[in-house]
């Protein structure tokens, strides 16, 4: 990745721990979350793992929360915890404590490759620590959209997961003393099974729409208890936004696909049209329910310029870009 450490050297901060090569802390009932305690110039985390949010000289999380009286989450996934910002200061929870003059800190509540059940499953394992919260901002979607081509969605009652073939290997049991053949037989007839043919894009579409809708009451009988306004952002991608970006994003996105990148895996999730049915059933689903909703790659699309460098790959976001973001969110929140 030539271009793109030369371009964002400061990547390399998150390789160590923080990518699914990285460290995996494994966790019982949530599955995996970041290191504990981590230090370094470009991502810090608290004694559980959550990223820290910087306001002004001090920087907060949710277990490290100061004399906070109330607070803000930003929840998500990988984007909200930050990955491709060089520092806890240009994440997104970060950049809306600089531009927000209402008050109440915002703190990072995303966890890097989270679908929407462990989203959920973070806030009623970790509200405790909480103080009052005022505002609650979802701001997710992919994920739940790339999962849902995968054949073992089938096989679960709540989504699958990233890391989902090594928690196989780690986790799984297998009651091998009632096999009728042995393991060598086993294997064998598992690689000669046809693999299960992959859901149409419009099943993905609406497999995901259920699930996030299906977690969003959830998170919205939590707010209740804290009378917390809640907003679903549906996450920006680049392809979503427009289809050529800047001279920096198009050097790096080609160098991806050379490795096998996103476009490889996920290009026909790439197309505006699929955002558009996306954010319609997401849209009527938290309409029905009472929450806002926004679709925000098409505000990205009215706003951002040609030449402006946001994406650090297809889905995570710049320093600019993470600020520009949040200014954004602030005006449609």
């Amino acid at each position: 990745m030539k271009i793109r450490n030369e371009l964002a050297p400061y990547l390399a901060g998150y390789e160590e721990k923080f990518t699914s090569k990285g460290e995996i802390r494994w966790l019982p009932h949530l599955l995996f979350f970041h290191a504990q305690s981590h230090r370094s110039d470009v991502v810090n985390t608290d004694s559980i793992g959550f990223r820290y949010a910087t306001d002004g000289d001090r920087s907060y999380s949710v277990a490290d929360q100061g004399d906070a009286e109330s607070v803000r989450l930003l929840a998500g996934s990988s984007t909200v915890f930050g990955i491709g910002a060089s520092s806890d200061a240009w994440t997104l929870p970060s950049r809306l404590n600089a531009h927000d003059d209402r008050g109440g800190t915002w703190l990072n509540f995303g966890g890097r490759s989270f679908n929407s059940t462990q989203e959920l499953l973070l806030l009623t394992l970790y509200r405790h620590l909480l103080p009052k919260v005022d505002e609650i901002v979802l701001f997710s979607g992919f994920n739940n959209l790339s999962l849902a081509r995968m054949p073992q969605m089938r096989e679960e009652d709540h989504g699958t997961f990233f890391q989902y073939g090594m928690y196989q290997d780690i986790f799984a049991q297998h009651d091998r003393a009632k096999a009728k053949s042995s393991m060598r037989n086993l294997l064998r007839r598992e690689k000669e099974a046809p693999a299960p043919a992959a859901p149409s894009i419009d099943e993905q579409i609406a497999y995901a729409a259920d699930l996030t809708l299906r977690h969003l009451s959830g998170w919205k009988a939590l707010a209740s208890t804290w009378d917390a306004k809640i907003t679903y952002i549906l996450q920006p991608l680049s392809g979503w936004v427009r289809d050529k970006g800047s001279r920096e994003e198009e050097l790096i996105f080609d160098e991806l696909e050379q490795h096998g990148g996103f476009a490889a895996m996920y290009g026909d999730i790439l197309s505006r049209e699929v955002n558009i049915e996306y954010a319609a059933m997401l849209e009527q689903g938290a309409k029905e329910m009472g929450i806002d909703f926004v679709n925000f790659s098409p505000i990205m699309a009215d706003s951002a310029k040609p030449d402006q460098w946001l994406f650090i790959d297809r889905i995570h976001l710049t320093d600019h870009g993470h600020d520009f973001v949040a200014g954004k969110i602030l005006e449609n929140i």
